[in-house]
């Protein structure tokens, strides 16, 4: 018994010599280590007396093996190097009834020296086949797809702070999103590292960040502390095994998880590899306890699904789709060769060659599609075609108001950052196979109005006016037919019907064409307010009428009050005239309109 004793405090003062080593480091997952094995020790000792002190030793036996391998990795590896490649699993216990076990490999090879502080972690080729297999092999039920789908979704309407964080890096934004995600329930009052509060330095591991400058944070500077902390800011291959072991890495990987062999739930909680076991908190393992976070694998399996990253070959890097800068999860599943003609992509399409200096030729329109949407977005440059210092300096703002560095390249994402409401007002809307298609128009309507379109350059120009008049602008290209046509086609074309009747661009021709076809409805004719709920349904259209022969003006009804339409309409104005520069929602006297059915 009393070599027992001797031992065991022999063992406890390593223990504490390694533990303490391993804070100064900073390394995490030794200290959690040193800690277990303390407590193994503990449990032994407390057993000592027992009959049988023979199993007591050779438990002491074995734990000095561990702390001898432990030993032996800490003088060989910083704390950024695979330790628990080499500390193998000691822990005799229940393994929680996982799908697939999770091994650890060994690592390719051991360095002969302690890796420089600036070296970048990597990825081994064995624990890269280990992601990879877990990776094919994994399902997701529909029940966690739908909760990952609603984390994605709100992932992307944050993209812009994301982005703006990893700028300057090759760090894509969906790669710390979903860390925001596992540390921090996307909450921005909340530290990347680990979730604790703003307010103050972290409390728990890792504790007592960031050093500089003092507290309170801002979200993103505690974010950009975190990712130059984990030496993400570094890291250069973005393949799924590196994405997979990066994540991994940002959580831990020398722990209980890894001990077991149960594949960590910050991957792949939510699939079938994963059903319990976890971290309740710093330091204390619950085999029973589960995770009901969706894990960081399945989100992106989600992501790829939804085309916020692109798909990949395997071994090829994955690549965010610039599409994701618009800030909606609806506009990644817009595609432009699905029906689009081609002037709409030309609106949405980066111009090539727009520099400071160029002009536009005739015919040519890339410059000034910039001055349009810079103007959009409240940077205002003269709408001239030629690329001056007004327009550079402009677009320099609008790129560090974005987060963006001012020399940055007008490359796709960037395009999608300023064409954002365009891109949104083109968004599927998401209608049932019963959904009428009266009423697909006023959600169609009501989207595009809720992106401001509006007249610039001049009288009937700019990208909204190109949309809606099918490529076409300038003083005599009055919109507002043109308006009500695309808008009918796009619910139309969503919902898989043909247009209900031809495109047309001016109101008259409207006119004709519904009384050709019996969809004429005359206003006189409606007597009462009850007769004209009766005719005129919401999503219909009406026109205003100037003389028998001449209409000036169309858009699209959504109430039908006892005296008053409440419409949707373009090329209007604040004061409900016609021929006016932006679309809204508008309120009209019943007085001198007549109405068109959709069908």
């Amino acid at each position: 018994m009393s070599d027992n004793l001797a031992e065991w405090r022999r063992l406890r003062i390593e223990l504490g010599a390694i533990y303490d080593s391993a804070e100064g480091r900073g390394d995490k997952d030794a200290m959690r280590r040193a800690e277990e094995l303390t407590r193994q020790a503990d449990q032994a000792m407390a057993r000592a007396s027992l009959e049988d002190l023979r199993g007591v030793a050779e438990e002491l036996a074995d734990i000095t093996k561990d702390i001898e391998k432990a030993t032996s990795i800490a003088k060989q590896w910083s704390p950024f190097q695979d330790i628990e490649n080499e500390i193998r699993r000691s822990f005799r216990g229940d393994v929680a009834d996982n799908d697939y076990l999770d091994e650890s490999p060994e690592p390719d090879s051991a360095p002969s020296m302690p890796a420089d502080a600036s070296s970048v972690p990597v990825v081994s080729h064995k624990w890269s086949e280990n992601y990879q297999t877990l990776w094919d092999t994994m399902t997701v039920s529909d029940a966690w797809k739908e909760m990952a789908t609603g984390i994605v979704t709100k992932l992307v309407k944050n993209q812009s702070r994301y982005a703006a964080v990893v700028a300057g890096t090759t760090i894509p934004w969906w790669f710390i999103a979903v860390v925001h995600s596992m540390e921090a329930g996307m909450n921005f009052n909340r530290h990347l590292h680990n979730g604790d509060p703003l307010t103050s330095r972290t409390v728990r591991e890792p504790k007592n960040l960031p050093v500089v400058p003092d507290p309170p944070y801002s979200w993103e500077v505690s974010a950009e502390d975190s990712l130059r902390y984990e030496r993400l800011d570094k890291v250069t291959d973005w393949s799924l095994p590196s994405v997979l072991y990066h994540w991994h890495r940002y959580n831990g990987i020398g722990n209980e998880y890894k001990r077991r062999g149960i594949p960590t739930p910050y991957l792949w909680s939510g699939s079938q590899h994963y059903v319990k076991g976890k971290y309740v908190r710093d330091h204390e393992f619950d085999p029973n306890a589960r995770s009901d976070q969706v894990g960081a694998a399945v989100l992106l399996k989600v992501m790829i699904d939804m085309n916020v990253v692109q798909p990949f070959k395997v071994g090829g890097q994955l690549k965010s789709n610039p599409k994701t800068a618009a800030g909606d999860a609806r506009v990644l599943e817009l595609s432009l060769k699905d029906g689009w003609a081609s002037y709409v992509k030309t609106e949405l399409t980066v111009p090539k060659g727009v520099v400071q200096g160029t002009k536009d030729d005739s015919g040519q329109l890339g410059v000034r599609r910039l001055q349009e949407w810079l103007t959009v977005a409240n940077f205002v440059t003269p709408v001239d075609g030629d690329f001056g210092n007004s327009t550079q300096s402009q677009l320099a703002k609008f790129k560090i108001a974005n987060g963006r560095a001012a020399d940055a390249s007008l490359n796709d994402e960037l395009w999608s950052l300023l064409t954002a409401p365009m891109l949104r007002a083109l968004a599927p809307v998401g209608f049932s196979s019963t959904t009428p298609l009266e009423e697909a128009v006023l959600r169609v309507a009501a989207q595009h109005i809720a992106q401001q379109p509006c007249e610039l350059g001049g009288d009937n120009c700019g990208p909204w006016v190109r949309l809606y008049m099918a490529g076409k602008q300038g003083k005599d290209w009055k919109w507002c037919a043109g308006f009500v046509c695309f808008i009918v086609f796009q619910a139309a074309k969503e919902l898989g019907l043909p247009m209900p009747f031809p495109r047309q661009v001016g109101v008259d021709a409207l006119v004709q064409d519904a009384k050709n076809t019996g969809r004429f409805i005359k206003g006189t004719s409606l007597s009462s307010a009850a007769a004209r709920r009766s005719k005129v349904r919401p999503g219909s259209l009406f026109v205003i009428r100037e003389t028998e022969n001449d209409w000036t003006h169309v858009g699209i009804v959504l109430n039908v009050n006892d005296t008053t339409i409440d419409t949707l309409e373009g090329n209007t104005g604040g004061s409900g005239g016609v021929d006016g520069a932006d679309a809204r929602r508008l309120n009209r006297s019943v007085d001198g309109k007549d109405f068109i059915s959709l069908f």
